[in-house]
Parts: C-alpha cells; sequence; structure tokens
C-alpha cells in the first residue's frame, strides 16, 4: 500500500521538479530584462492606464482608445491586476505571462503522461518545448505579450478536445471546460485563437472521428455557447467604443491574412525557422511522420493528433500574407509532443532489435539510438548557448535603456526630470512606446517624467535634469553638463 502511494506521487514530483528547473532556466537572469519594443511595451501602456482608469473593455493607449492593438482585453486585465496585487513593477506585468507559460508546461506534461501511460516521454516532450527558442525567445514565456497566455489556453481546448474525441459520449464538464478555454483563448488574441483549431478539423477527417460529434448534442450545445458569448463581447465592445469592429477586422482579419501588416518575408519563412532551430529537436520532428508508421494504439492517435495540428497550423499561416515568428507558437507544444513520441519508438524499437536475433541487430539499435538521443542532446546545447551566451539585438533595444536611466536618476533627483526622445518609428512619428511604458510605471510610484521631442525646445529650462537614450539626442544633452546617469548609450544632465 505505501509502495502504490509512493508509486503515484512519482509524477507530481517529477512534475514540480521541471516546474521549479523550467522557471529557473526562463526567468532568473542576472540583470531584468528590458521591455521589449513589439509589443510588450505597448500591453504595458494598456495595462497600466488601465489600472489607473478602471477595469474596462476598451484599452487605451497615451489617454485615447487603443484602435492600433484591438487584441481584446483579457490579458490586459490580468496585467493590471497584478499590478493591484505587487505593485507596479516590471516583473509584475509579465506575471500573468510567465504563470501561464508554466501552466502549458503542467498542462504538457498531463496531457502526455495520461495518453501514454510513460512519465518520461511526458517529461522529455515538457523539456523540449522548455528548450525551443520559439518558447523562452521574444513575445512568449519571458514578456508581457499576448502569446504565452494564448498558448496556455489553446493548449488546454486542444488537449480537451482530443479527450473528448476519445469517448462517444464526453461529460458536459469536460465540455464546458472546453467551451471556457476557447473562449479565454479569443478573448486573448482574437482569431488567432481557432487556428489551431483546424488541426483538430482535419484529425476528426481522417480518423472518422466526426461521426460522434452527432453522437450527443454537447457538442452544438458547446459551440453554441462559444459563439454566443464571443458575439456578445464583440457586441459590448463596439457598443463601448464605436469603430472598434472595423479596426479588429483589418488589424487581426484582413491586415493578417489578406494582406502585410508586417515586412513581407518569403513563402517558406516558417519552414526556414524550423530549420534554423526555431523548435528545439527539429530532427526528431522531421522523422515524426515515419514514426507514425511503427506507432500503435493510443500512442498513434496522438501522435496523428500532434502532426495534425502541427501540419494545419503551418499551412493556415504559411498562406497568410503577414508572417512573424510568434504566429505558429501554438503549434510548438505539439511539435514537442511528436518529437518526444518518435524519440520514445526509436529507443523501443532499438530495444527491440537488441532482443532480436537478426544479423545486424546492434548496428541497427545503434543506429536508433543516435537517431533518438543526438538531436535532443545538440538542443539542449542550444538553447542553453542560446539563452545564455548569444546576445540578440533587438529593435528598438536602446530604448529599453531607459529602465536603467530612471532607476538611477529617479532616487537622485531633486527636481523635475524632462526625456529628450523623438521617436523612431519612420510612418508613426513621435512613436515612443517604451519609453512611455517606463514613464507610466514611475507615474504608477507617484514620479512624473515629462517627455519633449526636440531639444531645441528646452534650451532655457532650468532646474531640470534632461535624459535621453537617443541616439542622436544623446550628445547633445551630454554637452549640457556632467553625466549624473552612467548608463552606457545615455545622457542625464542637472541644470541648475
Amino acid at each position: 500500500m505505501t509502495g502504490g502511494r509512493a508509486h503515484s506521487k512519482t509524477p507530481v514530483a517529477i512534475l514540480i521538479a521541471i516546474l521549479l528547473v523550467s522557471a529557473a532556466f526562463l526567468f532568473f537572469d542576472r540583470t531584468a530584462m528590458p521591455i521589449q519594443l513589439w509589443d510588450e511595451s505597448r500591453n504595458i501602456v494598456n495595462a497600466l492606464e488601465m489600472r489607473a482608469r478602471g477595469f474596462s473593455l476598451v484599452t487605451s493607449y497615451d489617454g485615447a482608445p487603443d484602435l492600433w492593438n484591438t487584441k481584446p482585453p483579457l490579458l490586459i486585465w490580468l496585467m493590471a491586476g497584478s499590478v493591484a496585487l505587487f505593485g507596479p513593477q516590471s516583473w509584475a506585468l509579465r506575471l500573468p505571462s510567465m504563470i501561464a507559460a508554466l501552466g502549458t508546461i503542467a498542462l504538457l506534461f498531463w496531457f502526455v503522461r495520461r495518453t501514454t501511460g510513460s512519465v518520461a516521454t511526458a517529461a522529455l516532450a515538457a523539456a523540449l518545448l522548455v528548450l525551443s527558442p520559439a518558447f523562452f525567445g521574444e513575445h512568449s514565456a519571458r514578456t508581457a505579450d499576448y502569446d504565452a497566455l494564448l498558448l496556455f489556453f489553446i493548449t488546454a481546448y486542444l488537449c480537451l478536445l482530443f479527450a473528448a474525441l476519445e469517448t462517444d459520449r464526453p461529460a458536459r464538464a469536460l465540455l464546458g471546460l472546453i467551451g471556457v478555454a476557447i473562449c479565454c483563448a479569443f478573448l486573448t488574441k482574437s482569431i488567432a485563437a481557432l487556428v489551431p483549431g483546424v488541426g483538430v478539423v482535419v484529425y476528426v477527417a481522417v480518423t472518422g472521428r466526426w461521426r460522434r460529434l452527432f453522437a450527443t448534442r454537447g457538442y452544438l450545445v458547446t459551440g453554441l455557447g462559444v459563439a454566443g458569448t464571443l458575439l456578445l463581447f464583440l457586441a459590448v465592445r463596439e457598443w463601448q467604443g464605436p469603430g472598434y469592429l472595423h479596426a479588429a477586422l483589418f488589424n487581426d482579419v484582413n491586415g493578417r491574412f489578406g494582406s502585410s501588416l508586417v515586412l513581407a518575408k518569403p513563402r517558406w519563412f516558417y519552414f526556414e525557422l524550423l530549420r534554423a532551430g526555431f523548435f528545439a529537436a527539429g530532427p526528431l520532428l522531421l522523422l515524426s511522420p515515419i514514426a507514425l508508421l511503427a506507432a500503435r494504439g493510443r500512442v498513434r492517435q496522438v501522435l496523428l493528433f500532434a502532426l495534425c495540428i502541427v501540419a494545419a497550423t503551418l499551412a493556415v499561416f504559411t498562406c497568410a500574407a503577414s508572417k512573424l515568428d510568434h504566429y505558429i507558437l501554438p503549434a510548438v507544444p505539439f511539435m514537442a509532443i511528436a518529437a518526444a513520441l518518435t524519440c520514445q519508438l526509436a529507443i523501443a524499437q532499438a530495444r527491440a532489435a537488441l532482443g532480436g536475433e537478426a544479423r545486424y541487430a546492434r548496428p541497427v539499435a545503434a543506429a536508433l539510438l543516435i537517431v533518438a538521443i543526438v538531436p535532443v542532446a545538440t538542443g539542449v546545447a542550444a538553447a542553453v548557448a542560446r539563452r545564455y551566451y548569444v546576445a540578440g539585438v533587438a529593435e528598438g533595444a536602446r530604448s529599453g535603456h531607459y529602465g536603467t536611466l530612471f532607476d538611477r536618476i529617479v532616487p537622485l533627483a531633486d527636481r523635475p526630470i524632462l526625456v529628450i526622445d523623438p521617436g523612431f518609428v519612420a510612418d508613426e512619428p513621435n512613436y515612443t512606446p517604451v519609453l512611455l511604458a517606463y514613464r507610466e510605471i514611475w507615474a504608477a510610484r507617484g514620479v512624473a517624467v515629462a517627455h519633449s521631442t526636440n531639444l531645441a525646445d528646452t534650451e532655457r529650462t532650468r532646474r531640470r535634469i534632461l535624459a535621453s537614450c537617443d541616439a542622436a539626442a544623446v550628445p547633445r544633452v551630454a554637452a549640457r553638463g556632467r553625466d549624473i546617469g552612467g548608463v552606457s548609450g545615455c545622457a542625464a544632465v542637472a541644470l541648475n
């Protein structure tokens, strides 16, 4: 009896260990990561303004309704709530994304453990997710972007859908959870939440499980509930801020799929990303369709389901006009599942070869072990190198220095602070979202930091601290006196 209890606790202990190691890998650095330009800084402004003005369906930027960022407000609500609990800190603004990232790891482990019965395969799948640059890079686990929260809800509803499709008459509670997860995914990032669901349609068609959709009214009721909830949100949001639907249709649908809102990318952009290491174990993913031929039973169904999700997501976003790295992030947990199952099958085949009497059993077993182990080992090494030793140069990186600069000069300030920064985005003059995010953080702490786009307007300024991290303005600010900031690439001068 005692041994049985100890055995039942083993997966939980392993999951806790995985989450602790993952948190250390993802979130702990010697210095705080600066606020990122796309789209973290704007989300932070949305959240801090909502915190100051009260919760609403309408997000704002620089005091005006935000029709440039038309994503639904669930993430912004969570960020504002986190700030209400923990104060205006950058880590508090990122906390919802961090929790969602760990939640996705736990979901993945639970799903693979439940469907395959293998703790080792579940642990490997979770590890491959964490070690993928897609997951620990920009727009995911470590920043206040939509994608980590979106990934959690998408992974939840896809895993629950698989469980539902494996039974003739799924429980109402299960279908209810699926509906809630789909609604939350949509309220996080709009239409992007529904794209991976195309893979479920493919899976249902391939396996013939579509008949189960009509065996109970539960699926219809769930679908109607989801549709009604989303339509209600859109109607109320448009009523509270007219023009939202038109802007959202352009920003989130027409401008993403019909035309490009970003710099044009080649047709096979996402396949080039995978070849370059966007996912930690690309060779195993590439071999997973072959592994499908050797898979049997539940393992085969899980592998097929994962491959349908991956293939459908890649196909949809490959056909879309707008292409950015993080668009295919929802497929990455299912890439990890496919790769982990391929590794498990290769090891099982190697054991079978060694147990047989075939002439070339040992060379075959050795080859299979190489196929299983080498991609994982190289993925670990590449992830550690990229996470700790490869310095990425993000767009707008100079504006991220304002965080360090303000941390140093605000405690010393005995007079108002004025920042000189003209902005840098050509099609939107004076656009400084990172600077505005740091100004809002300090405003929430009770310190007002003023901003001017032109140093010439301040020639007669007295009794202020002039500061800038803009490349053109820094030399002119530095010429006005002794630097008191000590931040490379920036200048701060106290004027008497």
